[in-house]
């Protein structure tokens, strides 16, 4: 029995289904513990520019991106490994363009007095990094190289959190917020390096003389467009607040949101890891029929109520007794609005089932309507409520959108499955839903 227990556990696809799980729970881990972090080591003004920075970050790694691996997943899943270098190389010339666009806007915004010039390097150092690991960690998922993706994401997310933290308590001098940028840009730096390592293998040599295919490059941006427009609108719905608040409120306030944000946004994380797990499943249960779609998506269900409802009762208990045990009364004499935050993450933690389920069924435009009306409803509302209700009104804001968002999807999906079915593997995947890594703390 012992010895069929060892060789159980010696299986391959054992080993890598711990290995995985112990990095994601670690880099989720992270997040929740730089958040504290940045609470007791840095002011709510300098948490408010945090704040800002990792909001306007997600929305140029989307604008670096442009979704474009939507699409080349598509095409690198059947390539053989000398096209495989040719379609990196592609988007490592197409990221090189939206760099250069990118790093001009910035010099542009520090000019204006839009951005820090003080915060501007490091912000272009992390963009570059996230982007780069962010794209290599997709690279090593679609060549079945499950550990060595999560470790370029333990790397990139992190072990520079573990690191600063030992820093910030050790060396007084290191609390600033100049510091973590530093830190982050390092910790994405040698996920670069470990990639580089971890793709040696491969026929680097293909590209001597090769030049850019373009016409394949604006191909791939034609049928990641839509893909591009729902991220938008996802992130919209998840960011929009911060800069409402900064403009009506304070640089104060928005670090006492942020602070309660970044934990909501780990729970958001850690519910986006768990829908990635259910969606192959998903995928399945529509090519083989309505009954087979229909169980997987009742599964899919069940487990995300149970995941919703013990992380949100769990943090709505915790959270007092964690701000008293820190010490830190400036943010707990504002833990009403995070309760008030709480049914928003909520709902939008379960609209992960509905998403899916459409996702599989290819109804894109439905996503995309979906995405975008939230986002719509998110700008409009904490523009109106923001400056008569404070944060308060931007926590209203975001749960009224996050109830659009889940209950138009839940509306199409129930269309969607009252069509008839196509053929079994009539599906393949045009393309992913919102990265959980694409949302930052």
């Amino acid at each position: 029995m012992r010895l069929r227990l060892l060789d159980l556990v010696a299986r391959p696809a054992i080993v890598t289904a711990v290995a995985v799980l112990v990095l994601r729970g670690l880099t989720l881990a992270s997040r929740f513990l730089l958040s504290l972090l940045l609470a007791r080591m840095l002011s709510p003004d300098e948490m408010g520019k945090y704040g800002l920075v990792t909001a306007v970050l997600a929305f140029a790694l989307l604008g670096l991106g442009l979704e474009f691996y939507s699409y080349m997943f598509r095409e690198m899943v059947p390539a053989t490994p000398e096209r495989r270098v040719q379609i990196i190389a592609d988007e490592a010339a197409l990221g090189g363009l939206t760099f250069l666009a990118a790093a001009v806007l910035s010099v542009l915004a520090v000019f204006a007095g839009l951005f820090p010039a003080r915060l501007a390097p490091w912000f272009l150092l992390i963009l570059l990094t996230e982007h780069l690991s962010l794209e290599a960690t997709r690279f090593l998922v679609i060549m079945s190289r499950p550990i060595c993706a999560y470790v370029v994401v333990f790397l990139r997310g992190a072990i520079w959190v573990y690191a600063i933290a030992i820093l910030m308590f050790t060396v007084p001098s290191s609390r600033s917020l100049e510091a973590v940028l530093i830190w982050w840009g390092l910790g994405g730096a040698s996920s670069i390096l470990f990639t580089a390592i971890s793709l040696r293998d491969l026929p680097w040599r293909e590209l001597q003389k090769r030049r850019p295919d373009w016409i394949w490059i604006g191909h791939g941006l034609r049928t990641a467009r839509p893909f591009m427009l729902t991220a938008a609108g996802a992130l919209i719905i998840s960011y929009v607040d911060r800069f409402v608040i900064d403009a009506f409120i304070g640089r104060d306030a928005l670090g006492i949101y942020t602070f309660y944000s970044t934990i909501l946004i780990g729970l958001l994380s850690l519910g986006s890891s768990v829908s990635h797990q259910f969606l192959p499943k998903v995928i399945a249960g529509y090519a083989a029929g309505a009954d087979f779609y229909r169980t997987a998506l009742r599964s899919f269900f069940w487990s995300m109520l149970a995941l919703v409802c013990a992380t949100t009762a769990l943090s709505a208990v915790a959270m007092g007794p964690m701000l008293a045990l820190l010490g830190l009364s400036t943010y707990a004499a504002s833990i009403g609005v995070f309760y008030a935050m709480l049914p928003g993450i909520f709902l939008r933690m379960l609209a992960d089932v509905p998403s899916y389920a459409l996702y599989a069924a290819r109804s894109d435009k439905h996503l995309l309507i979906c995405n975008l009306g939230s986002a719509a409803v998110a700008t409009l509302l904490n523009v109106v409520l923001v400056p008569v209700f404070g944060l308060y009104g931007a926590a209203f804001a975001g749960g009224i959108a996050s109830a659009a968002l889940l209950f138009s999807l839940v509306g199409f999906a129930v269309h969607r499955m009252r069509e008839n079915f196509r053929e079994p593997g009539a599906t393949e995947p045009v393309g992913l839903p919102t990265d959980p890594d694409m949302l930052y703390p």
